[in-house]
């Protein structure tokens, strides 16, 4: 199987940012092999590889850093480069923070099937997990084993009754990612809206583009829900992102998570990359 990029190049128009507000376009070229995934802040005329060698710790976001320029919000696009199998973009915008949108990945996803992907010349590589590697953070688990897919488990345990202890599995194909994760919505808790606020964050969040938890343990706005356990499958859906900032390979292993977010993905990518490379190899996908 060989690398692939987008067969010709599209535009998403005018979504606002989550957390920012601010209005941007995105603009999706294809690129050759061995580029990976870059963006391209188009506005401050510098590129950043979307890896967790520029990736920067920031609230309730993945964030990329070069040059002291920054793109937040990378997660969701992410997830839909590594759901469609897409290993070499340009991603080009004229602000700090990927848009929204629905507050899933489904408006990527389409933009990119339009504009088709094809194969390059050159082979594509995967991360293959040989040996187990963990990660533990106070009650935040993360472990992968070998195995013949990419398989993500994600448990969540929150005290919300809409949400409370859930657990999901998932096996990595375009298929199931369409049908399974890329419309999950992110969530948020309607107590934590006014210290969001003061920290500067959320200000493109809305009831059409999150899903929101109330007090009384509903969801505010029920009819944005596609699945009634879409916050743990959006929390797959962030991963699956956040995961593909291992080079922008794919990794061919058993991924089980208790309660982890970006910085805790982050963590764990970051050691398995630096400290772990005996118990994996990159090799070309067969």
């Amino acid at each position: 199987m060989n690398q692939t990029t987008i067969k010709t190049s599209c535009m998403l128009n005018k979504g606002a940012g989550l957390h920012s507000g601010q209005k941007t376009t995105l603009y999706f070229h294809p690129a050759p092999a061995d580029h990976g995934i870059v963006f391209f802040r188009s506005d401050k005329n510098v590129n950043i590889p979307a890896t967790y060698r520029y990736a920067r710790p920031s609230a309730l976001c993945t964030t990329i850093e070069h040059q002291g320029v920054q793109v937040s919000t990378i997660e969701h696009l992410m997830s839909v480069c590594n759901g469609l199998g897409i290993d070499n973009l340009l991603v080009e915008l004229d602000a700090e923070e990927v848009p929204i949108m629905d507050g899933s990945g489904l408006e990527f996803y389409r933009m990119l099937k339009k504009a088709g992907i094809r194969q390059l010349d050159v082979p594509k590589k995967i991360i293959e997990i040989h040996h187990p590697i963990s990660y533990q953070q106070d009650d935040i688990t993360i472990y992968i084993t070998p195995s013949n897919n990419s398989n993500f488990t994600f448990s969540i345990d929150f005290d919300h009754e809409q949400i409370g202890q859930q657990e999901y599995s998932f096996v990595l194909t375009e298929k199931n990612y369409l049908n399974e994760i890329v419309e999950a919505k992110t969530f948020g808790f309607k107590k934590d809206y006014d210290a969001h606020k003061k920290q500067g964050l959320i200000k493109g969040g809305n009831e059409t583009n999150a899903i929101i938890l109330n007090e009384a343990g509903d969801f505010d706005n029920p009819e944005v829900l596609t699945w009634l356990n879409e916050p743990n499958l959006h929390k797959i859906l962030d991963q699956v992102g956040d995961f593909y900032l291992a080079d922008n390979l794919r990794i061919k292993g058993a991924i089980f998570s208790h309660k982890s977010g970006h910085s805790s993905h982050l963590a764990f990518i970051r050691y398995m990359m630096t400290e772990c490379t005996h118990q994996f190899s990159i090799v070309e996908e067969r």
